[in-house]
């Protein structure tokens, strides 16, 4: 297992010696530069945690240079103090982690989606957890280190995502030439069609050409020759620099969006109350912290005929959404109220709308206190299959009642703990 040295004062438990009877299970345990071990829990003595390989050698490790998820473990199901994952910075783990560029390969044969004699023939790229197949002057092996990054920041801060993950990859889709995206937008309004998506199809259609990103949905046969999720993410790509490093703005946002949606795909649907504003605020957050900056704007399409398409942005500065939205919540202009904004639809977005949904998911993952509940709620609905309403999720961060949540939610935007 690699070592890294996680930020100071994580640990605040001397002397504490646990017994993990209910834990001898077999995990994956995961360091914040990405290192892995399978081995069972064996005990807790004040910060160093003895850890059991199925070759039986008892290997000891400090506490803070396990991930979130495994110190939310150690509490959970190990009897550790809470204290072990409620003090110290999260810290951006997708910033800390190595990858390993030969575990990124272009692979010897294209990938061919539709008739093999069309124009929908794909150069691909394969990393640990993903498929990045490009039409193009693009190439796909800084997007792969993007995803890898943001996969491992996932892992890293949420108990169940690898397990829920298992062996399959997600497919990602580069298009830069004109003719290229064209011919897949005609064979996947067709697609949808053969499927009898009607509804999609229309949707498709109309925005197209609009879309900087979208997701489709991958034929059974390029899923069972790829072995991928049913779910994969298109960009249309206008401008090739905004690929050309890892964790660019757009990129960042779409593919955290992505995951996160992923492991709450239990929902029923991405209209589901709360799921929106979750993910959205959640891809923003990721976007803005990693990128120190947002190029994102959201789609919305209405209409019977899905022909009224409209643009949904921020403040137009991107580098200052709080400190515009400060004096905002300040003066009452803009109302800090939880139930509300669970509602919300892209439709519903106004600048002042979407960065406060941006302001709520910062909120939530601000500190390792607030992260740790963060992750209980996805874990409760990855459960439950549903957003937790209002009271419960504020229960979940500790809170009385709702009118509580929103008091310390507003605190830390007016405050400026909110940046």
């Amino acid at each position: 297992m690699q070592h890294s040295k996680l930020t100071r004062g994580l640990l605040a438990v001397l002397g504490l010696a646990v017994s993990i009877a209910q834990a001898a299970e077999v995990r994956t345990w995961m360091s914040r530069k990405g290192g892995t071990m399978e081995a069972e829990l064996g005990s807790i003595t004040g910060d160093q945690v003895i850890l059991i390989p199925k070759d039986g050698k008892e290997q000891k490790f400090k506490v803070e240079d396990l991930s979130l998820a495994d110190r939310q473990y150690l509490v959970e199901f190990g009897g550790a103090e809470a204290s072990v994952i409620t003090s110290g910075a999260p810290g951006l783990p997708e910033k800390d982690v190595h990858i390993d560029a030969a575990t990124i390969k272009k692979l010897p044969n294209k990938m061919r989606l539709g008739d093999t004699s069309s124009l929908l023939t794909f150069e691909v790229v394969q990393s640990t957890h993903f498929l990045v197949a490009s039409a193009g002057k693009i190439r796909g092996q800084d997007t792969a280190d993007t995803a890898e990054r943001l996969w491992h920041g996932m892992a890293f801060q949420h108990m169940n995502f690898r397990k829920d993950w298992g062996d399959k990859r997600m497919l990602i889709l580069l298009v830069d030439d004109r003719k290229v995206h064209k011919a897949l937008g005609e064979w996947y309004v067709a697609f949808l069609i053969k499927e009898g998506d009607q509804e999609g199809a229309q949707r498709s259609k109309a925005t197209w050409d609009k879309a900087g990103s979208t997701s489709i949905r991958v034929p059974d046969d390029t899923m069972k020759e790829y072995d991928l999720f049913q779910s994969a993410s298109l960009f249309n790509i206008t401008d090739a620099s905004k690929f050309a490093k890892p964790l660019g703005p757009f990129p960042t946002h779409v593919i955290s969006s992505a995951l996160l949606g992923k492991q709450m795909s239990g929902v029923s649907s991405f209209g589901a109350e709360g799921f929106f504003a979750i993910v959205t605020g959640h891809a923003y957050y990721k976007e803005i912290s990693l990128a120190k900056k947002t190029e994102t704007q959201l789609l919305d399409v209405s209409g019977t005929g899905n022909d009224e398409i409209a643009s949904k942005a921020g403040f137009k500065d991107g580098t200052s959404w709080a400190k515009t939205l400060r004096p905002l919540v300040r003066k009452g202009k803009v109302k800090v109220e939880l139930e509300a904004m669970l509602k919300w639809t892209g439709a519903d977005l106004n600048p002042e709308r979407l960065v406060l949904i941006y302001s709520f998911v910062y909120y939530m993952e601000s500190d390792a206190k607030r992260l740790c509940a963060f992750a209980k709620m996805i874990r409760r609905v990855e459960s439950s299959n549903q957003i937790p309403p209002a009271a419960e999720l504020a229960k979940i961060f500790g809170f009385d009642s709702v009118a509580d949540f929103e008091t310390d939610w507003k605190k830390f935007i007016t405050d400026g703990e909110f940046k």
